[in-house]
């Protein structure tokens, strides 16, 4: 009884809070993981076997580490007495952080500094052996001064003297929560990293100590019973969630999205259920179709025709089935002398333009908007160029530098050979140094000066700029001399971090009020630019489009920032046209970002190159009735700066989304859940059709990724860049001006 009271129910009790922490804090969030009595009850059981027995497995073995760790200091440094042992260990950790934040600090101006990774890697080990020698050379004094201090205050502090076993687990504990508080704080940088988890690691220390402290007080009976109860009742909770858990999308989505701690967990005992190794296990999460072949399982390349579905999309790729089959293109309409301004919004969400840009949403109402308008990709070297070539992400062909190569054909380059004057206005951060400039007269990246990560606001610059520029052209001082202008400004300030904007006060020091601050200030300046348009007598004779290049999240789903997932809150986005003599209305039928080059071509009278993928939306500005309903697509994949692969489809009212790196599908009904809280994907027919359509859609996602020609990281099995690849023919449309293989 004695050993039960000292380590397992310590132990036990500490587990048992994060596994109840872990199950609240996923009913607060709400997104649908306890939908039913019956399916809350198996959320409840799954965190409790796949989080339990770790922890509490973990909190037998610590105490009894740290006290083997003690022994050894005591008898091979030769720190016997406690004040010194005390002094060692802080100044270790302070040493450690000391180390640790020297070397970012240094990592990060390097990057700046030097764009070859063997300088950068360098000059941070140089760093590395300069910031320890130093930390060693101060260990002594340091060492000894602070063991004389803790001697005199120690017996001060009663039960918290860093001199006993109690007091200093508690120090310790406390000094790591602290800095995990307290870290993003100091280091600004450290808001991009997610700590949640981090933090509640720390808080199950903090739980395991007091428990440990507390250890002679716990001997009430029904605490004795969870002492002897949890164990065996985690144990069988983890067989049954190793043989159930998989079995419902609604149940394993929420555990790998909507906890802290317990889908890492799941990744790792994963494998335990992975016969073949190849990372997709029978067990757990479960998706592996032939669990003895490690070629074949989700997400890797499926050689087409060779008779085998090797990434389990239920059916061989054949590449003559185009998911995204080519558009109808009609006979060239009214050729338009119209001139064209491009606005891209850096960021921006689509409800956020509602609440927090009035401006932008009274100039919606006087053109067409388009309110369920998707960004095809969640990072903005995506979506962009997505954009600008009306070609998916995964089938666009970058240089190294993440931007178009020059045999990609942009809308600039059609409306430069057209007779159009183009410009850009815009970040060299985002829009790097070439690639988004292919086509351009003038390429300005001025606003770099303002706007690089948040250095300050840049809008106000880049409205000047814009407007500048105009009258340039205006008053036919621009080379070479156009009587047309297709100008294309992108504004970035709503990019993190989030800064203070003079004259816009945030409501509270969060980083969302931040942002609709800098959303409130944008809306000013663009309103601004379209002011200007109107008094140099031009608005009468330029279309305007505004869209952005995709949302931002703020744990709307459990993610910060942009680049991971295709929630509502990151790809569905603004879309805005002003058209002279266009009857103002709003339009609900699902667009893309694909669709804009396309039907800014149509309404300028101009020919469609033959490789844009997007359909013409032209007709329905035009006063036609609207387009059918076809299925959008979007997606996200991993590269050097983003980890996610999923791929998302939007039909009618349903939005699926397969996360191909978890082998999990989340299917939303848009009309009732907007917010995308209820996964219905167990339980709504209308999943099956989705599914296979988006399946299909995947194996050619994954073909166009393994050609090697995104920059993304290539799926396995993939033949890359040199292997000889399998071509589709070509399917013609009319009136190309340029076929191209994407």
């Amino acid at each position: 009884m004695t050993a039960l009271i000292r380590y397992q129910l310590p132990s036990a009790l500490a587990a048992l809070l994060v596994v109840l922490f872990e199950i609240l804090r996923a009913l607060m969030v709400g997104h649908g993981g306890l939908g039913t009595l019956g399916q809350g009850f198996g959320f409840a059981v799954a965190i409790l076997g796949l989080l339990g027995p770790p922890l509490w497995l973990l909190g037998l073995l610590l105490p009894l580490s740290l006290k083997g760790a003690l022994a050894g200091w005591r008898w091979g440094l030769g720190l016997g007495a406690p004040a010194a042992r005390v002094a060692a260990a802080l100044y270790g950790l302070v040493a450690l952080a000391g180390l640790t934040f020297g070397v970012q600090i240094t990592t990060i101006r390097l990057i700046k500094l030097f764009h070859r990774p063997v300088y950068q890697g360098l000059g941070a080990g140089l760093m590395a052996a300069l910031l320890a020698a130093l930390l060693f050379a101060l260990a002594g004094p340091i060492i000894g001064g602070l063991a004389r201090l803790v001697a005199r205050l120690g017996p001060k502090l009663g039960p918290l003297d860093p001199q006993r076993g109690r007091g200093a687990a508690a120090w310790v504990v406390l000094l790591l929560v602290g800095g995990a508080i307290a870290a993003p704080w100091l280091r600004q940088e450290l808001h991009t990293v997610d700590l949640r988890p981090a933090r509640l690691l720390l808080a199950w220390l903090l739980a395991l100590w007091a428990t440990y402290a507390l250890r002679a007080r716990l001997q009430g009976r029904w605490l004795l019973l969870i002492g002897l109860l949890f164990a065996p009742l985690s144990l069988g909770a983890l067989g049954w969630s190793a043989a159930r858990l998989g079995q419902s999308q609604r149940r394993l989505v929420s555990v790998n999205r909507d906890t802290l701690l317990t889908g890492a967990v799941v990744g790792q005992l994963s494998r335990l259920g992975d016969r073949d190794k190849d990372g997709v296990p029978r067990l757990f999460a479960g998706g592996d179709c032939d669990d003895g072949d490690p070629s074949v399982r989700p997400g890797v390349y499926d050689p087409p025709g060779d008779g085998i579905d090797q990434n389990c999309t239920g059916a061989d790729l054949n590449l003559d089935e185009n998911p995204i089959p080519p558009p109808t293109r009609a006979p060239l309409g009214v050729k338009r002398p119209w001139n064209v301004l491009l606005l891209t919004l850096d960021a921006v969400r689509y409800d956020k333009l509602l609440e927090h840009m009035p401006q932008l949403k009274a100039l919606a109402a006087q053109g067409i908007s388009f309110t369920n308008a998707y960004s095809q990709g969640a990072a903005t070297y995506w979506s962009l160029a997505s954009l600008m070539t009306s070609a998916m992400p995964s089938r666009l062909q970058l240089g190294a530098d993440q931007t178009p190569l020059p045999q990609m054909l942009l809308l600039t380059e059609a409306l430069n050979k057209g007779g159009w004057h183009t410009a850009l206005f815009a970040n060299v951060t985002v829009f790097f140094i070439r690639g988004l400039r292919q086509g351009t007269h003038v390429a300005n990246y001025d606003t770099s000066h303002y706007t690089i990560h948040g250095a300050k606001p840049g809008s106000a610059h880049l409205t000047d700029g814009v407007l500048k520029h105009l009258r340039a052209w205006q008053a036919g001082e621009l080379r070479p001399r156009r009587d047309r202008f297709f100008l294309w400004a992108h504004y970035y300030d709503p990019h993190d971090p989030y800064f203070e904007v003079p004259d816009y006060p945030a409501e509270d020091s969060t980083d969302e009020a931040r942002y609709d601050a800098i959303l409130r200030y944008v809306d000013v300046e663009v309103a601004r630019l379209i002011q200007g348009v109107r008094a140099m007598g031009l608005l009468d004779s330029t279309l305007i489009v505004i869209t952005a290049d995709h949302g931002d999240e703020f744990l709307d789903h459990g993610h910060r920032f942009h680049g991971k997932t295709l929630y509502e809150e990151m790809v569905h986005v603004p879309l805005i046209y002003l058209a002279p003599g266009v009857t103002p209305r709003a339009l609900s039928v699902p667009a893309s970002h694909l669709e804009i080059a396309p039907t800014i071509l149509d309404l300028l009278g101009e020919p469609v190159p033959g490789g844009y993928q997007g359909r013409s939306r032209a007709p329905e500005l035009l006063g036609g009735a609207e387009a059918p309903i076809e299925p959008v697509y979007f997606e996200v994949f991993p590269d050097s700066n983003y980890p996610n692969h999923q791929v998302g489809v939007r039909r009618g009212d349903l939005k699926l989304i397969y996360r191909i790196d978890k082998n999990t599908f989340e299917l939303y009904d848009l009309a009732r859940d907007p917010l995308e809280r209820d996964n219905l994907y167990d339980v709504d027919p209308r999943a099956a059709p989705l599914t296979a359509l988006l399946l299909r859609y995947a194996d050619h996602h994954l073909y166009w990724l393994g050609q090697g020609r995104t920059g993304a990281k290539l799926p396995p099995g993939a033949p890359g860049k040199s292997a000889k690849r399998h071509t589709p023919r070509p399917q013609k449309t009319p009136h190309a001006v340029e076929a191209q293989a994407l």
